[in-house]
């Protein structure tokens, strides 16, 4: 089933709001939920809005949290998220620390108390459409072994990294520091399908291609990743407060996350003109796009710039929905007493 922009945003804000969240923090979080879907990035999406209901449901995330600074020295501040919605936290930060790095030319804030913080490039987006260089890094629960190890320590624990540009795409990373994420061995094994080699270990650290024996998800790189991942632990759990490894909730029962994440902007305008900026920026994307291709290639893309495209397209086409996630979303609909008089998917959207 096909959704436009508009019918999903629409339709994730209610089931939010009527998960006990003030209309306005709905909006917000469904914005990221719809942003997500409509670059392609399925994985936080409406499939990951029905983990964010079950866990409002049970408590586990606060609908109304009391998002508080704790700490404010000028461009460096922290703040409590009072075990909110992560995607929540981290706008509310952001909108925080834009006027710090206004003033300062770089600031930095922490979360802690936080939880997932769905599609890490949205807050890659706000950055460069603000003319801001963004670093953002996350920590999660816990799925990923240390290299070497057996259990479970470490998150996948993403980092997104954007700047603008002028005319061109703006430049926009996020990558988690595992090789997948766990729900895609959890839909393999739904499937009864095997899993590729380099996806996860057992629960003794050998390589398994079995999803109903996969403990751990790998780390990309190897010993690379994994050093990756420990450090966004160092500067989003340990700098900001926040729980790690053991001391975090566990994913089989949606315990509270406990999570922390931290956030640099920096100000380009403070070292140069923003024109002179975005115009280099410009010219050094042109200059990537322009270099000689490998064998088979037909395009060389700059990180992000798939997104980007593809935004631009499903805004006018809409996205496909699963029949899956329209019977989960009808569930969760159903529970929170907003379908009484419809009898599918389909008839919600018109609610």
């Amino acid at each position: 089933m096909l959704l436009s922009y508009e019918e999903e945003l629409r339709l994730t804000t209610k089931l939010l709001s009527a998960s006990g969240l003030p209309e306005s923090d709905a909006e917000t979080v469904a914005r990221v939920v719809t942003h997500s879907d409509f670059t392609g990035v399925y994985s936080h999406g409406l499939s990951r809005l029905t983990a964010y209901l079950s866990q409002l449901s049970i408590g586990s995330l606060n609908p109304r949290p009391a998002i508080r600074k704790i700490t404010d020295t000028g461009a460096v501040m922290a703040f409590d998220c009072d075990n909110g919605s992560g995607v929540l936290a981290v706008n509310r930060v952001y909108d925080a620390l834009v006027p710090k790095a206004r003033e300062y030319g770089i600031a930095i804030a922490t979360g802690n108390h936080s939880a997932n913080i769905g599609c890490g490039a949205y807050y890659g987006w706000r950055a460069a459409e603000d003319k801001l260089i963004c670093l953002l890094c996350a920590n999660t629960y816990a799925c990923m072994a240390p290299y070497g190890g057996s259990d479970k320590i470490i998150g996948t624990n993403p980092i997104v990294i954007s700047a603008p540009a002028g005319e061109e795409y703006p430049v926009v990373l996020d990558i988690s520091t595992s090789g997948v994420a766990f729900s895609k061995i959890v839909a393999m094994l739904k499937q009864n399908k095997s899993i590729p080699d380099g996806w996860a270990n057992d629960i003794d650290g050998r390589p398994t291609n079995d999803p109903a024996k996969a403990y751990t998800v790998l780390p990309i790189a190897a010993h690379k990743g994994y050093g990756l991942a420990v450090m966004v632990d160092v500067f989003s759990s340990v700098l900001g407060r926040a729980a790690y490894g053991t001391d975090m909730g566990l994913a089989s029962k949606l315990e509270k996350e406990n999570t922390g994440f931290s956030m640099i902007l920096i100000d380009p305008s403070k070292f140069m003109p923003i024109e002179e900026f975005t115009a280099s920026m410009d010219r050094y994307i042109r200059m990537i796009k322009g270099s000689r291709k490998a064998v088979g290639f037909e395009e060389i893309f700059m990180p992000g710039e798939i997104e980007y495209r593809k935004f631009a397209e499903t805004r006018v086409n809409g996205v496909e929905i699963s029949d899956s996630i329209g019977e989960s979303l009808f569930d969760c609909a159903k529970d929170l007493g907003l379908v009484k008089n419809c009898e599918s998917f389909k008839d919600m959207l018109s609610m």
